[in-house]
């Protein structure tokens, strides 16, 4: 039976099951950090900033996933000081081919080739023999970004929190850690294969945010990033570049706050959905998402919204059904896993038009539902390319609906997500819309302004049958 508690019992609960439950940190702290976007589209940039706010020293896996699939391309350790801030720039190659990440912050980083160099993305996980059919670097250029903390770092055979403590701005020895990855470390499956030794579970205390500068425009839009906390109880100190660990390795038993309620239960595996990613697809289940769109033209006012669903890849790439939530399979051969979902959008004087997904067979041509169809999406409104995504997907409204907000419904047609006593309709998205207000040049100044606003959601839970 599903257990439904107040907000005001939430406390009550520490020791119990929330101090072991993965959950969305509402003040934003966490072990995990869901970054929903990243571009170097169009002359765009974006600036990664990772914050650890704890006296413990940190050892984080760092994973950018191109929008399409979720394919990984690029991943590497980073291990943090207490009160440490690590910051890197994605951008566009000089070829302009696809994306690289730069940084000057001096934290460690392994393997130490990632600091002070461009590091190309790369697309060995979706290009090859049995690779997409959309296989270049150019995939690179958007996606989103996984934060993982593997654990917190301690004394071990050798001084491991020394080589990472900062002293005059400077880490200890970086090197220190590099060697006990490579060949004969400490760490390494060719040394002594002890990657646990020096590491404790992780405690969380991380925060994130990413900034999205276009220079030429002179606009900055900065999002928060999604913290998930009591991801895991036992540390997971992996090498540079593994797939390990992901949003498929955490804790199965989860909390979701629910207005004035948490919604608690433990996971199952279904599919080819493990039961860690399942809890982690429940924290973000949503039936509905809403927010607003200007198109103001008095302004040259433009919104396009990022709808990133940070789980899909293994509901929708193993076997030949995909797992629900999700309902159609990923194909090489398209590119593609679509979701359709239906919307209602108003003006701001309570004007209101429906946009159904359901209809009869055969549909009038020209008329396919409106769908997102890769990992991280950007829907844009009426062409206003703010992003300049090559995935967008266009929502045209009708005439006279310049301002206004709207609202996805996400449950029609889809079985929901079963996550042991608990039934969640929806899918598990996280996101924002982008606001841009073009003035040009105004008194001999650059006048364009952007803005971010964080989808406000809903749920739609029940007792599993």
């Amino acid at each position: 039976m599903k257990k439904v508690l107040p907000v005001a019992v939430l406390a009550a609960m520490a020791g119990v099951n929330s101090a072991q439950a993965v959950h969305v940190n509402p003040d934003g702290l966490g072990q995990v950090l869901l970054f929903p976007y990243y571009t170097a589209q169009e002359g765009q940039d974006t600036y990664i900033q990772i914050v650890n706010t704890t006296n413990q020293f940190k050892a984080v896996k760092v994973r950018y996933l191109e929008a399409y699939n979720s394919r990984e391309v690029l991943d590497f350790n980073l291990y943090l000081s207490p009160r440490d801030h690590w910051s890197a720039l994605v951008t566009a190659d000089a070829n302009g081919d696809g994306a690289v990440q730069t940084t000057s912050d001096t934290s460690c980083i392994v393997p130490n080739f990632v600091s002070n160099n461009p590091v190309p993305f790369r697309n060995y996980e979706y290009s090859g023999p049995d690779g997409d059919s959309v296989d270049g670097v150019e995939r690179t250029l958007e996606g989103y970004v996984e934060v993982i903390e593997m654990g917190e770092v301690v004394m071990g055979t050798q001084n491991w929190p020394a080589a990472i403590k900062h002293v005059n701005g400077v880490p200890g020895d970086c090197s220190v850690l590099n060697a006990a990855w490579n060949a004969g470390g400490r760490w390494a499956v060719s040394g002594d294969n002890q990657p646990a030794d020096g590491l404790q579970p992780p405690t969380g205390g991380l925060y994130g945010y990413g900034v999205i500068i276009n220079v030429d425009e002179g606009t900055d839009a900065t999002y928060d990033a999604v913290a998930l906390d009591n991801f895991n109880n036992i540390a997971f100190h992996t090498e540079p570049g593994s797939l390990d660990p992901g949003l498929d390795d955490g804790i199965p038993l989860y909390d979701v706050i629910d207005g004035n309620q948490v919604i608690s239960g433990v996971a199952g595996p279904s599919g080819g959905a493990s039961a860690g990613l399942n809890a982690v697809s429940a924290l973000i289940m949503h039936d509905t998402i809403n927010n607003d769109y200007v198109l103001e033209p008095s302004i040259d006012a433009g919104t396009d919204w990022v709808v990133t669903f940070p789980t899909k890849r293994d509901y929708v790439n193993s076997g030949v059904v995909a797992t629900a939530p999700f309902t159609n399979i990923w194909s090489r051969t398209q590119s593609r896993a679509c979701e359709s979902f239906d919307a209602v959008y108003y003006d701001r004087e309570e004007g209101q038009e429906n946009v159904d997904i359901l209809d009869v067979s055969p549909r009038p041509p020209g008329d396919e539902p409106i769908s997102l169809c890769y990992e991280a999406n950007v829907l844009t409104f009426e062409g206003s390319d703010v992003l300049g995504s090559a995935i967008a997907t266009d929502f045209d409204l009708a005439s006279g609906f310049d301002n206004g907000w709207m609202k996805i419904d996400f449950t029609s047609g889809r079985a929901p997500l079963v996550a042991g006593a608990n039934s969640f309709s929806g899918l598990p998205v996280i996101g924002f819309a982008v606001q841009k207000y073009v003035n040009g040049d105004v008194g001999g100044l650059l006048s364009n302004y952007v803005g971010n606003v964080t989808h406000k959601a809903t749920r739609s839970v029940s007792s599993a049958p």
